[in-house]
């Protein structure tokens, strides 16, 4: 029967109708290739396909036709506009895959979902721990170790004292299958416990003559060594005292060793001409007695690292008040605003300031600066003093910035920046899509230094970095926001990207939550050219919760040196080890001329490995296991090769056999490590004192470490507990992700002459003028004009000149987030 006489038909009209419709909607599926998938579908592939990494572009492997899994993920929309899956298959690897490519073959129970944790995960003998756990779409549940061996129910806990390291399982079972999760609980004794040593001088400061009592005692220890002036130096007891008078400033060290490993203290003595000297003399315009003088001026008393010799004095420095937090620039309008001086633009009201000059940006007010469109720093010498606000400033992408570009942005010609206490946060930017939404991107630019900065919620990376001779330090980078969030790519969650970065030093930061791009490092300059070497230092950093690719060095631009020393590397609540994802990601693949690699790993606990006397370790793994090829196309270890003493490409090393632990990687032209070894600490202390203060802590009033900062640092501090951030998914916006700062307004202070200083701080001091601009005099003959005296001081540098490193109180967790160890390549 004909369509149309079916519709003749009284009786067959609604007949008809409902057919035409089946044939519309078959017809919409067949035209688009949408299938009715959902996450836990079980589904199979209709044709060979090449599955993706979550950049949708990157292949991770192939599925041949037929292969079965479960959809996991998904879904999301690429940017030509079809429709993708995560699916876990049955065998082989895993990844996304076009949903026009997947059939359905029905719908299984869920896998049960367990949680089983230990705390404390480490205790003394004779001391308690408590398992608990729960499990989710399970009916039954089965454990092994003492204590919980048996059936139990599916959530409980249970206390108890093992007398032993000891690891417990847990499995259980429902209609979806079963699944196992395992906890281990370290028992310390004397002989696994590493020495604590410590070491005082009183005074730490002297005048030329003076004398200092160095007290010493080291527990867990069986003998010390000790290192500084000849009166200290050799084998020490363990306990003690000694009178010294070192004619020189002079650093002291003791280290003590144990069957539990080894652990070291420092102590510096302070020797100045008369006066209160020592570290105080950096805040203080009537005292040029400064420690280590030798080494001064640099870019802030307290800065390491190549970009150290950043530097934005000159005789005719201006001062930019900013009292406005508008996104604004006219002379005559009586604001004094951030785009203003990070143009270097003239302002005629409430104060005459010229343009072109090197500049100081200070804060006469608190909050949210809201950038309304680029701000592109091309006039060299800028220091944003952040420590200056009363209360903080939080850099935000605008609702009309468009094309969507960076926050804070230096670029050819913008050499010489110092960023210190600040926060920078993109956010969201949906229906302006971009590939440039970073907080912060130095482009081809040089002597930069990032000092306590918390850059985050970017769309394309968080910091992104084009640059030679630079530091960030204390910082805090990612994570950003990643899933369809105003990128070109529905799902692009990437943190720190330098390439090219030649001589660049990452120190003391907290690097977290993505896919990629942990620390993703192209050591060279661009253009390339052959023989160019550069040198990357990698020190004391905490890397936390990266998928896929937690590092990767490349020799794309250049021979590259690199040094890993003292990280801490934590497995977040997702990992993915096929992908090569190693704190050390070796990539050759891209080099563009005879380029090689030398790389220096020392001490450095990752997930795939431990360090003895290092979050309850008593067990230090192969130092070359931090490091792996990455996975990608024509990535081999033939073309990962190593460095030879001239510097030339000597592939007798490849792969993983480039990385040693004899000696610093220094490329041609340095002179060694970019930081002394009184500046790097072991990774259990540089930890503790990288989530006390890394990120934008202080402001003029004090300590101001705002709501957003606390929540990731507590995240990381106790990453082995429950409940984690971004434990299933990633966010898509900033509400999601923490939201934005919360910060306090505080009042002006008079500053009657608009030098930058306040009178009251300026009155304290003979050398300083509250009635006459005097912001670029040095008085003192430090090398520190006026003006960085007191900024020196909001910021703290005469107090955490020596000895901020090691003194952080803050809680680590268990080894690796007492997630399982990784397997090496």
């Amino acid at each position: 029967m004909t369509l149309s006489a079916l519709i003749s038909r009284p009786s067959g009209r609604w007949a008809a109708l409902a057919l035409i419709g089946a044939v519309l909607v078959a017809a919409f599926f067949y035209a688009t290739g949408a299938t009715a998938l959902a996450v836990g579908e079980v589904v199979r592939l209709t044709s060979k396909f090449r599955v993706m990494k979550p950049d949708l572009v990157t292949g991770v492997g192939t599925q041949e036709s037929g292969a079965t899994g479960r959809i996991t993920s998904g879904p999301v929309k690429s940017s030509t506009g079809r429709i993708w899956w995560f699916v876990d298959f049955d065998s082989g690897v895993d990844g996304w895959v076009n949903g026009s490519n997947l059939a359905s073959i029905g719908s299984s129970p869920a896998l049960p979902v367990i949680s089983f944790t230990a705390s404390p995960a480490s205790i003394a003998p004779g001391g308690t721990t408590k398992l608990n756990w729960s499990a989710t779409n399970a009916t039954a549940c089965t454990g092994t170790g003492a204590g919980i061996a048996g059936a139990q129910p599916v959530s409980g806990s249970a206390s108890l004292s093992p007398t032993a390291t000891t690891s417990f399982s847990l499995t259980c079972t429902g209609a979806g299958g079963s699944a196992v999760k395992q906890v281990t609980v370290t028992v310390t004794s004397p002989s696994s416990t590493a020495p604590v040593v410590t070491l005082t001088a009183s005074p730490s400061a002297i005048t030329s003559g003076g004398s200092s009592t160095l007290t010493w005692s080291a527990s867990n220890a069986t003998a010390c060594t000790a290192s500084g002036s000849a009166s200290f130096t050799g084998a020490k007891a363990t306990s003690g005292y000694v009178v010294v008078s070192p004619a020189a400033s002079t650093a002291y060290s003791l280290t003590c060793t144990g069957a539990g490993g080894s652990g070291s203290a420092l102590a510096i003595v302070d020797v100045g001409s008369g006066g209160a000297g020592a570290a105080a003399a950096f805040a203080d315009p009537d005292n040029g007695n400064i420690p280590d003088r030798a080494m001064h001026p640099i870019a802030f008393p307290t800065a390491v690292g190549f970009g150290r010799v950043t530097s934005v004095r000159s005789p005719n420095a201006v001062v930019y008040k900013i009292n406005s937090l508008a996104d604004v620039a006219d002379p005559n309008d009586g604001k004094i605003t951030y785009r203003e001086c990070a143009l270097a633009l003239a302002v005629n009201t409430p104060y005459a300031i010229p343009a072109g000059r090197p500049r100081y940006c200070v804060f006469d007010v608190s909050g949210a600066i809201v950038m309304t469109a680029p701000a592109r720093i091309t006039v060299p010498k800028l220091y944003i003093a952040g420590q200056t606000s009363p209360g903080g400033i939080e850099f935000r992408l605008g609702a009309n910035y468009n094309p969507v570009d960076s926050l804070i942005d230096t670029r050819n010609g913008g050499d010489h920046m110092i960023l210190r206490h600040v926060r920078t946060r993109t956010g969201e930017h949906v229906g302006r899509t971009s590939q440039n939404g970073d907080p912060i991107r130095l482009s081809g630019t040089r002597y930069q230094i990032l000092d306590h900065v918390s850059t985050m919620f970017g769309t394309d990376e968080s910091l992104d970095m084009v640059c030679r001779d630079c530091t960030v330090q204390w910082s805090i980078i990612g994570p950003n926001i990643c899933r369809n969030a105003g990128h070109t790519s529905s799902l692009h969650c990437k943190s720190f990207f330098l390439k090219p970065a030649g001589n660049v030093t990452i120190a003391y930061n907290l690097i977290q939550h993505g896919e990629q791009r942990g620390l993703n490092a192209a050591v060279g300059l661009h253009p390339a050219a052959p023989g160019t070497a550069m040198q990357l230092d990698a020190v004391n950093n905490v890397i936390y919760h990266f998928v896929s690719e937690t590092g990767l060095v490349s020799n794309q631009f250049g021979n590259s040196y690199a040094n890993f020393v003292g990280n801490t590397n934590l497995r977040g609540p997702r990992f993915n080890a096929g992908d090569g994802n190693f704190l050390v990601g070796l990539y050759g693949a891209a080099a563009q001329y005879a380029f090689g690699f030398d790389i220096h790993a020392k001490d450095n606990v990752t997930p795939h490995t431990r360090v003895a006397g290092q979050f309850g370790q008593t067990v230090t793994d192969l130092f070359r296991d931090l490091a792996g090829l990455v996975v990608a196309t024509n990535n081999t270890a033939s073309t990962v090769c190593g460095l030879n003493a001239s510097g030339q490409k000597d592939c007798s090393k490849l792969g993983k056999a480039v990385v040693q632990d004899v000696k610093p990687a220094i490329a041609p032209g340095n002179a060694g490590l970019s930081l002394r070894a009184d500046q790097i600490a072991r990774p259990e202390a540089a930890m503790r004192s990288v989530l006390s203060f890394a990120g934008a802590d202080l402001c003029r009033d004090g300590s101001c470490r705002d709501n957003v900062d606390k929540l990731y640092m507590d995240d990381v501090s106790t990453c082995d507990l429950a409940p984690y951030l971004m434990e299933k998914d990633w966010t898509s916006t900033v509400a999601a992700s923490g939201g934005w700062a919360q910060l306090t307004q505080g009042p002006a202070k008079l500053d009657s002459d608009n030098d930058g200083m306040p009178d009251d701080w300026e009155s304290r001091f003979k050398g300083t003028n509250p009635k006459g601009w005097d912001a670029n005099a040095d008085p003192d003959g430090d090398g520190y004009p006026n003006i960085e005296e007191y900024l020196n001081w909001l910021a703290r540098d005469d107090v955490r000149y020596a000895g901020l490193l090691g003194s952080g109180t803050a809680r680590v967790p268990a080894y690796n987030c007492n997630r399982a160890k990784a397997p090496v390549q």
